[in-house]
């Protein structure tokens, strides 16, 4: 049973009680007595809320952000830096241009990302250009268009095939305080699967982590890996080789490392709503949230989806494209991802 720290007025009301033992005085509240009880009680209750706040800091569930440094120093587990986001665009020139490292692009609302090399674009030749935003963190994530700050001369001032990921903000308190209570539960590394999960969550940029020993054979150890995003994405290259790094680190001595890349199977989705005064904006949401909780090798389950949309305010019944469920395909080269591909959402004609 836990101890019950007393309150300032039982603190109090013991002191007063015990003068009253010691004296036979009958004490009242303006009395001498009282007055310095008042002020041991309140001596007492501050160093009962001392020890209660000393106790909070020695436990990881309770501990308050400063000392869950502490911890983690500890265990060897610091808190995730953000990272900046990488990628690729399309530029196209009517005249063959260089584009030097530093190059500025925008999308329009304060987000800036920057040439990584010089890149040489031929006249008329769309052209991958490597691209690094400014700032760290997952709002410079994009896609869709892009703008040139003061493009060169027969340069277009909009790229497209925009590909920017890989961007993540500082860990979330939460977040972190869930790594460290899992790090301490599992307590020494024994090489099991929890315990490779729970390293590579230590590397900045990586969201969701999925095993596979033995997919290419005895003696090897696949990890597939998605990026931080809001859904997750696909990783960039450069958070493959920091996280290859990792894994290298951790289990190279024992076992074929390697880290890759889910594949992304698009399922396009159409579903027809009946019923008076449905939101359906709620109800491309709640497909686009459905994908997004899918993992790696998950399967699209009709059933599910067309229950949580049935589940929203005045729907009566919805006829769901595809109609059966969809199983990814998972060999030792691919492990397929379903992802949301075009979405039409309507009501009856």
């Amino acid at each position: 049973m836990a101890f019950k720290i007393p309150t300032f007025a039982q603190v109090k009301k013991t002191i007063v009680q015990e003068i009253q033992s010691l004296t036979g005085l009958t004490i009242h509240d303006d009395h001498d007595a009282a007055i310095r009880a008042d002020g041991t009680a309140s001596v007492v209750d501050g160093l009962y809320s001392h020890q209660s706040y000393i106790q909070k800091q020695l436990f990881i569930a309770t501990a308050d952000e400063p000392f869950l440094y502490i911890h983690a120093a500890e265990l060897g587990l610091p808190r995730l830096g953000g990272t900046l986001a990488s990628g690729t665009v399309t530029a196209l020139s009517n005249v063959e241009i260089t584009l030097t490292s530093g190059s500025k692009l925008t999308d329009g609302k304060s987000h800036y990302w920057m040439v990584a090399t010089d890149t040489t674009i031929n006249a008329n030749t769309p052209t991958l250009v490597n691209v690094v935003a400014e700032q760290i963190g997952v709002s410079w994530n994009a896609n869709g268009s892009l703008y040139w700050l003061n493009p060169k001369a027969g340069l277009s001032s909009t790229v497209t095939d925009v590909s920017i990921g890989g961007g993540s903000d500082q860990e979330e308190l939460e977040v972190w305080r869930a790594r460290l209570l899992e790090r301490k539960q599992l307590g020494l590394s024994r090489d099991r699967e929890a315990d490779l999960i729970g390293f590579m969550k230590g590397v900045a940029g990586v969201k969701h982590i999925y095993v596979y020993p033995k997919r290419r054979g005895l003696g090897s150890l696949d990890v597939a890996i998605t990026a931080v995003g809001n859904p997750p994405t696909l990783p960039s290259s450069a958070l493959i080789a920091s996280a290859q790094l990792a894994l290298n680190e951790y289990a190279g001595f024992w076992a074929d490392c390697r880290v890759y890349s889910p594949t992304e199977q698009l399922v396009n989705v159409k579903a027809v709503i009946t019923g008076a005064g449905v939101n359906l904006t709620e109800v491309r949401q709640v497909i686009r949230d459905y994908f997004a909780e899918l993992a790696p090798a998950a399967p699209y389950q009709h059933a599910i989806l067309s229950a949580r949309i049935v589940d929203l305010a005045n729907v009566s019944d919805v006829a769901l494209t595809p109609a059966a469920n969809v199983i990814p395909t998972v060999t030792w080269e691919h492990t397929k991802w379903l992802r949301l591909g075009t979405l039409e959402v309507s009501n009856p004609s």
